[in-house]
Order: C-alpha cells, then structure tokens, then sequence
C-alpha cells in the first residue's frame, strides 16, 4: 500500500503564552534560550499605545505619502527582499482601503514615529531585555488576506511584534531548520509556500516542525534572532515591532554579516549574473536540503 502524501507542514509546536513576566523568568526561559512566546499586554494594559487606531492615524497623519507593497500585481521574487515601496499613496486613502475590504496592499517597515515624535511618548519598553533598539520602532499595516512571505531578518535581531488592531497569524520555524527549508544562499529567503507546501519539490520538508498561532490586540509575540516568519492578516490589522540585539555574539556577526556583506554580494552578482546567479542558488539551495535527508 502506497503511503499517503502529506498535504501540509507540522506546525503542532506549543508556544507559551504569558502575562506580568518578570526579567528574571523572561531571560531564563525565552531569550538566553532564544524561544518564542507571546506576552499578553507588554506594555501595561494601560499604556496608551493600546488606544492606537485606524482613525488616530488617519485624523494625525492621513495627508502624507506612504510606499505601498502589492502583491496582488507585483512579480514574486523569491530570492529577493522588497526593500522599497513600488508604490506610494496617501496614508488616509490607504487606511480607508484596508478597512473596507480585503486587499494585500501591505505597508511595513514604516516608521510613522518619524512623522509624530510623541509617539514614543505612548510606551515604554519594560526592563525585561538589554540593548533594545527603542529608537528604531517600526509599524505594520495590512489588510485582510495580506501575507509577508517567508524569511528571516536580514539584521538578525530579536523582535517584539505588538499586535494593536486586527489579528495575525504567526508562522515560526527553528533556525535549524533553514537549509531544509530551501534557504537560498546569500539570502534569507526562499520559495517555501507555508500555505501549499509542495513535498514532491521539497522532501525535506517532511523533517521541518514549526509554530502555528495567532496574536490580537494587546499580544506581543517575541521572536528571538535568526527565526523564520510567515505572517498573515486573518483581518485588517495594525501592529508595531521594536528590536533588540541577541544575547549571543554568533547572532549578532551574523547579522552583520548579512547586512553589512552578504546582501551586497548577493546584489553584485544578481545584476552581474542575473538569471544564472539565481539558478546557481536555486541548485545549492536543493543540494543542501538533500545532505539532510
């Protein structure tokens, strides 16, 4: 009798789930061993950061331009981070369109603090983690249907996704599953499709064992360096992420290693090579995940 081919990668991975976390516990159990968890109301359930809505931005900072992610009409490029916007359009016409009706137009990587200072004001960054990146937070918007494929951060930093409006699906995977799950070289990304895995293109994706959940408002996930990230819209939603360094200094080369090497590299030889620089990826990609089987 033939076996049955799976139809879908195991994401059955517990993550837990906390609320009033000491430092103590939090650098014991998650960020020494570099584990997720999501952390009901980081900030204090009274922090006004929690009040952020659609209509906020809209009324304070509708009129400006914001570059706008398509989906919907851009080529996929799977070996390739969209570091710039293709297009842009004003935030409240944006914001309008994500309520109203499903799109994957996503807006990420903005830094609306630029644009209103005192909204560093809002929160604070409780003392449970060291060399926090509080200058740099970054905000997250989508609506219903949006995806951010998946990928690891080109910077290798841990990350606190705060969920605010809206609920997400979080897809996580272990960084030792990276070459089994078809990582290209000079590149954090790769074709993987977490929704319709093809297990025929990809067999070693049967050894592959992720998380599967969702946060809402007042949910903060941690995401600690170097973990993969498959992030849906299940709504409309609004979120904004602050980063720290590892406590680990093999995390932390990494990371500058990627931003401040590889991703030039990659660029080079990408214009240089075009197509057959990606094909030559393509082939290690599948060579490494096969030294694994």
């Amino acid at each position: 009798m033939v076996a049955k081919k799976s139809i879908s990668l195991d994401l059955n991975n517990h993550i837990d789930v906390v609320e009033n976390i000491s430092r103590e516990d939090f650098q014991k159990y998650y960020m020494i061993p570099q584990r997720p968890v999501i952390i009901k109301h980081l900030y204090g359930k009274n922090a006004k950061v929690y009040d952020w809505t659609f209509d906020y931005f809209s009324k304070e900072l509708g009129h400006i331009d914001v570059g706008v992610f398509d989906d919907e009409s851009e080529q996929r490029k799977d070996d390739r981070s969209y570091k710039k916007a293709p297009k842009t359009m004003k935030f409240g016409n944006y914001l309008e369109l994500i309520q109203e009706r499903p799109t994957t137009k996503r807006l990420f990587l903005f830094n609306v603090f630029k644009h209103k200072k005192e909204l560093h004001e809002h929160f604070k960054f409780p003392n449970i983690a060291d060399k926090v990146l509080t200058f740099l937070p970054l905000a997250f918007f989508g609506g219903q249907g949006a995806i951010t494929r998946i990928h690891r951060d080109m910077d290798n930093s841990c990350v606190f996704l705060t969920e605010l409006a809206g609920y997400k699906r979080v897809v996580l995977f272990d960084p030792k599953y990276s070459q089994k799950l078809y990582q290209y070289p000079f590149s954090t990304h790769t074709s993987i499709d977490v929704n319709h895995p093809d297990f025929i293109k990809y067999p070693a994706l049967k050894d592959v064992k992720g998380i599967d959940c969702t946060i809402g408002p007042g949910d903060t996930i941690f995401m600690p360096a170097g973990w993969w990230h498959h992030i849906e819209y299940n709504t409309a939603g609004l979120g904004f992420a602050i980063r720290s360094l590892s406590p680990h200094l093999s995390d932390r080369l990494l990371g500058f290693w990627q931003v401040g090497i590889m991703t030039h590299i990659d660029e080079f030889l990408n214009k240089f090579l075009g197509e057959k620089w990606f094909a030559w990826k393509t082939r290690n990609a599948e060579k490494r995940a096969e030294r694994g089987l």
